[in-house]
């Protein structure tokens, strides 16, 4: 059992080594040196759990996915559906300091994806799961029960507004501030909730 907890606590050393680098240097600057020298420990320590820059990336992809599933998790419950639906929808968005690292990592990330398999295969499980999760809270939130085929249109709508919103915010944030985001989002709810029933 000890040497049980001592990998986990190594492993936890490493993701926070990992997002440590990302916050300092950005992508371009992980690197398994960068990550040991951030974890305090030799090069070779880190390769007992990244052999290579692409398991340092795909890793952290998926703790960006599992901290925004845990934050999205511990959101209390709004007055109405729709209410809820926003303030999930919300953590999508590079608001604040943590939101705009993750939404850096999310961005790297998708440029490396098109030609690596694995890389394409950790997107892909993301991204699924945040359309059921937003599938669910769209359907709950919509007057007008549409369809499945509607509502995988609707839901779909929704994530390339926040992805578009995403993108935009970090490469030029003074042209994307946090209140135009929001804004951006509560229309784009409108739309896909009350005002536009071909979607």
């Amino acid at each position: 059992m000890p040497r049980q907890v001592d990998q986990e606590e190594r492993r936890a050393t490493m993701s926070h080594a990992v997002w440590q680098v990302v916050s300092d240097s950005g992508l371009e600057g992980l690197t398994l040196r960068a990550v040991a020298a951030s974890a305090g420990c030799t090069t070779g320590m880190v390769t007992h759990y990244f052999p290579d820059k692409k398991a340092l990336l795909a890793h952290a992809r998926s703790e960006m996915h599992r901290r925004m599933a845990a934050r999205i998790d511990t959101l209390p419950t709004g007055p109405t559906p729709r209410d809820t639906l926003y303030t999930v929808a919300e953590q999508a968005l590079p608001l604040d300091d943590e939101r705009f690292l993750e939404a850096v990592v999310w961005s790297q990330f998708l440029l490396t994806t098109r030609n690596d398999p694995a890389l394409l295969g950790e997107h892909i499980r993301g991204h699924a799961s945040w359309i059921s999760r937003l599938a669910a809270l769209v359907r709950a939130a919509c007057p007008d029960r549409p369809e499945p085929a509607v509502l995988d249109s609707r839901v779909r709508s929704l994530v390339a507004c926040l992805d578009g919103l995403a993108l935009n915010a970090v490469t030029a944030p003074d042209a994307y501030p946090p209140d135009l985001q929001r804004r951006v989002l509560e229309t784009q709810l409108d739309l896909i909730l009350e005002g536009s029933r071909s979607l």
